[in-house]
């Protein structure tokens, strides 16, 4: 029987051995059959639950608890519900449940437990496990059910909410409403003193005691079925979303695709739905105007965003959507113009259900696409401007407003993509992703095939997809933990050799594969995997959102991918404690040596002193200075040749780095598969650096989050050159 779930401790191996030896018996010795056993199971080093519980006024505040028993039913509801024979624990307790360190519980110890083919009551004739847990049935009359787990989770959850003498302050109450109410009133006053979401986490303190009361009834026939308490754990939880302050919609920020100037500008308000839009163009894009309703129906206008400068451009492109009309793409391209090296939005393109919009402005640079699969729609963006539109991203909605709903149903989440080519099958899931556990890469020359495995929202139940493509070249498997989440997917497309038949009006892209892949999570860097040519994509995640799962198109290969889009992530929720710094990149090829800061010392990086770029055609090397949170100052590198001309920036302690600009593409002609950076520009709150290096390519840019946040390093790839550059950067609060 395999037993997978995000919520049950993991099996990594077993060890069997059979040996012989002389063992005295009845005083004698005898050449006797040994047989040992080892089961090899994952490591937790934060221990067993028991060593964690408190009472009330100290220890997990009550999101992490509300976690945590969420987690313990959902593992229960797994062994009762979803496997072909039901496995009764019947020995649960705390010291049987393990955490790992985003504090995610996990069933452990199965050695008292039991496979039952139907939900019957068995008879034991010994009884054996911890007393204090059993149910009363089972201690005067060793009867065993579903409800023996049940009574047990009761008292658990009491001792999570109420500490290791929580059980026995119940038997000392004189009525369970009296318990109850003392423990509701406890949580208040510290909930009250440490949240900002009083009403709806007291909501869950007292649905979570009434519960765990009913499950320690002494009737087993009275307690309820653990399908039953996560239905009910599902409404505490649907209660909690629509009594915030939060859109009941899962409207998730995508972007930024442009450059790293001008200011950060986004709308007050969440959107809920495109209604009109302004574009003022010339050569470039120069400002954007909207309008949008929120999930009531209040409308709202944004902008005008851009446009401060002589030129405000020369045509007025107003669009005005129809009732039933809905933005399904927006596409354009980003170059470098007059005052904005690092490059700006040089022309747009939005498709809805109806028409095409556009290109307004002057289809010059690198291409961006941002497509929204099944019923989504863009309704909103949020950009970077000062002169010019310097950079955009959007606000997609994964469901048509005039779509019916159904007050149950919670809102798909948005399908993003895919990049790609049309060969191959469709490929996709079934089952609605809540957060990924591993993913599985096969590359060689382009990427191979894709594996994936996700737990869904409430049962946590795991899911292992594809491979998608074949499974030859070099393997590469993303093991994410309960605090990992994906944070961004670059690549490439192209076709699959790298002198592909001449084009003909005909032609479609069906050839095209994706030829790279990188995946960036909040902690780490992989890739790319494959060659790194063709068109570029990015899907980068803004806010607290991330990427939990992936469609696309396969055969022999991976011929297309998209992302499935959650905006939150997973179960770290609004009060995760998400590091200070992030990770965006790395841009450039899959040559030479892997340089990255220390994770403790990128966690501890203030602000950047000097930057030292050596460049000729080229980018050679980088270099530079920060100071840490202490006033410490360090010097990372030199990464990448010595050749080039020396440049050293030295930033004031007014001035930050503000975002990078370049591009990346073969050295020469005849060196087609070293992709190097080809040029780079650095952009702070003063100015533009660069550009440094002659080249030409693929143009990537790399903008701060937020106003109030910065870059503070880099990470690289290098040999003789500089392959591939990528930036550690602060984050801010308005930029979650």
């Amino acid at each position: 029987m395999k037993v997978r779930h995000r919520n049950i401790i993991r099996l990594v191996g077993y060890c069997y051995e059979i040996r012989h030896k002389y063992v005295k018996v009845a005083g004698e010795y005898v050449f006797a059959r040994m047989e040992e056993r080892a089961l090899c199971f994952e490591y937790l080093q934060p221990g067993g639950l028991d060593k964690h519980i408190s009472d009330e006024s100290c220890g997990f505040d009550w999101c992490t608890r509300y976690k945590i028993i969420k987690g313990i039913c959902g593992g229960l509801n797994y062994l009762h519900n979803r496997l072909e024979e039901p496995i009764f624990h019947l020995d649960l307790k705390p010291a049987n449940i393990l955490l790992d360190k985003g504090m995610v519980p996990k069933i452990a110890d199965f050695g008292l437990s039991r496979a039952i083919r139907g939900t019957h009551t068995t008879i034991t004739e010994v009884c054996i496990g911890s007393e204090y847990y059993m149910p009363p049935e089972y201690m005067s009359k060793r009867q065993i059910s579903n409800k023996n787990d049940i009574y047990s989770l009761g008292i658990i959850i009491i001792e999570i909410m109420t500490g290791p003498m929580g059980y026995t302050k119940y038997g000392e109450t004189e009525s369970p409403q009296e318990f109850m109410e003392t423990v509701i009133n406890n949580w208040r006053d510290r909930i009250g003193a440490t949240s900002n979401y009083m009403e709806q986490e007291c909501h869950q303190v007292k649905r979570c005691i009434e519960i765990a009361v009913s499950c320690i009834n002494a009737d087993r026939h009275r307690r309820p079925a653990i399908s039953a308490i996560v239905r009910e754990l599902k409404e505490i939880d649907t209660y909690t979303t629509e009594s915030s302050s939060v859109d009941q919609d899962r409207v998730v920020k995508i972007g930024r695709w442009g450059g790293a100037g001008g200011s950060n500008q986004h709308p007050e308000i969440p959107p809920h739905r495109l209604e009109s839009l302004i574009i003022f163009s010339g050569e470039v894009i120069y400002s954007l105007v909207f309008s949008y309703s929120d999930h009531n129906g209040l409308q709202y206008s944004a902008g005008p965003w851009g446009g401060w400068g002589p030129n405000r451009g020369s045509n007025r492109n107003e669009i005005q959507l129809g009732r039933s009309e809905y933005v399904r793409e927006v596409s354009g391209t980003i170059g470098p113009f007059d005052r904005a090296p690092a490059g700006v939005i040089t022309s747009l393109s939005l498709m809805t259900n109806v028409r095409t919009y556009g290109p307004f402005g002057n289809v010059k640079g690198t291409p961006f696409q941002i497509p929204v699969q099944s019923n989504g729609s863009i309704v909103g963006f949020f950009v970077r401007t000062g002169w010019y539109l310097d950079s955009v991203g959007v606000y997609v909605n994964p469901k048509l407003q005039d779509t019916v709903e159904d007050p149950e149903e919670k809102a798909p989440l948005p399908k993003i993509g895919p990049w790609g080519g049309n060969g191959g099958t469709p490929c996709d899931i079934t089952v609605t992703p809540h957060r990924l556990e591993s993913v599985t890469i096969h590359s060689d020359i382009v990427v191979n095939s894709i594996e994936f495995s996700y737990t869904d929202e409430y049962d946590y139940e795991e899911y292992t997809i594809g491979p998608w493509g074949n499974q030859s070249g070099s393997s590469c498997t993303i093991e994410l933990g309960s605090s990992d989440f994906i944070t961004a997917l670059y690549g490439t497309i192209g076709p699959f050799t790298t002198n592909p038949p001449a084009a003909s009006d005909d032609d479609d892209n069906d050839d095209d594969v994706v030829t790279s892949l990188t995946v960036i999570t909040n902690a780490h860097v992989y890739g790319p995997f494959g060659q790194v040519r063709g068109m570029y994509f990015q899907m980068p995640m803004r806010g607290d959102g991330s990427i939990v799962g992936f469609f696309g198109r396969a055969d022999s290969f991976l011929r297309a991918i998209g992302v499935y889009a959650n905006p939150k992530h997973g179960e770290l929720g609004r009060h995760a404690a998400v590091s200070n710094v992030g990770m965006s990149g790395p841009w450039g090829g899959c040559g030479g040596d892997a340089h990255y800061m220390d994770d403790e010392a990128a966690r501890e990086a203030h602000r950047l002193v000097t930057v030292t770029i050596r460049s000729g055609l080229v980018v050679d090397s980088i270099e530079f200075t920060y100071i840490d949170r202490d006033g410490n100052e360090h010097t990372v590198g030199p990464w990448g040749g010595h050749g080039g001309r020396v440049s050293k920036i030295r930033l004031d302690p007014s001035e930050s780095l503000r975002g990078i600009s370049g591009s990346f593409g073969p050295f020469n002609a005849a060196w087609t598969d070293n992709v190097v950076v080809t040029s780079l520009i650095l952009a702070t709150n003063r100015g533009a650096y660069g550009p440094f290096g002659q080249g030409e390519g693929t143009l990537f840019t790399a903008p701060a989050e937020s106003d109030g946040a910065g870059i503070v390093g880099f990470f690289a790839r290098s040999g003789r050159f500089l392959n591939a550059l990528g930036v550690y950067y602060t984050r801010a609060a308005d930029s979650l």
